[in-house]
């Protein structure tokens, strides 16, 4: 018997890599987080929408890179996404151009690299992708 289909979203998380450094945020409510999210109706450029929620939530230019990782986040009920179920994809990034500019999103970030991203352990999907990020070599 098939399992009855459910509506979930798509979003995308960029690794924004900076001389050997990663951006990381700070969601007030969820924690670690990296600037991304729901690809919006209607858009159909995908990497275009990275790069939108990238400049919206950070001020910074980005090059998208590769996908190299995938999970999933139900948001809590105290979020502004509340209840939903979102597929996320995360992307190598190169910073371009820019200077951190938070959104209301977010209330601090940090620039993180091999040696010290573990100051910033927990135990979440977000914290196992940056260890991903750092395995790569």
């Amino acid at each position: 018997m098939a399992k009855e289909d459910k509506l979930f979203y798509v979003g995308q998380k960029a690794f924004v890599e900076k001389n050997g450094e990663v951006l990381i945020l700070n969601d007030p409510i969820e924690g670690l987080d990296f600037p991304g999210g729901k690809i919006q109706e209607g858009e159909t450029d995908f990497l275009e929408s990275l790069k939108r929620e990238v400049r919206e939530e950070t001020g910074l230019a980005i090059e998208v890179g590769d996908p190299f990782i995938t999970w999933d986040n139900i948001f809590p009920p105290h979020h502004r996404n509340a209840g939903k179920h979102v597929f996320l994809v995360g992307f190598r990034c190169k910073y371009l151009s820019g200077e951190v500019r938070l959104s209301e999103e977010h209330d601090r970030y940090r620039w993180v690299n091999i040696k010290n991203y573990l100051e910033i352990i927990e135990n979440s999907d977000y914290f196992r992708a940056l260890e991903k990020y750092f395995a790569k070599g």
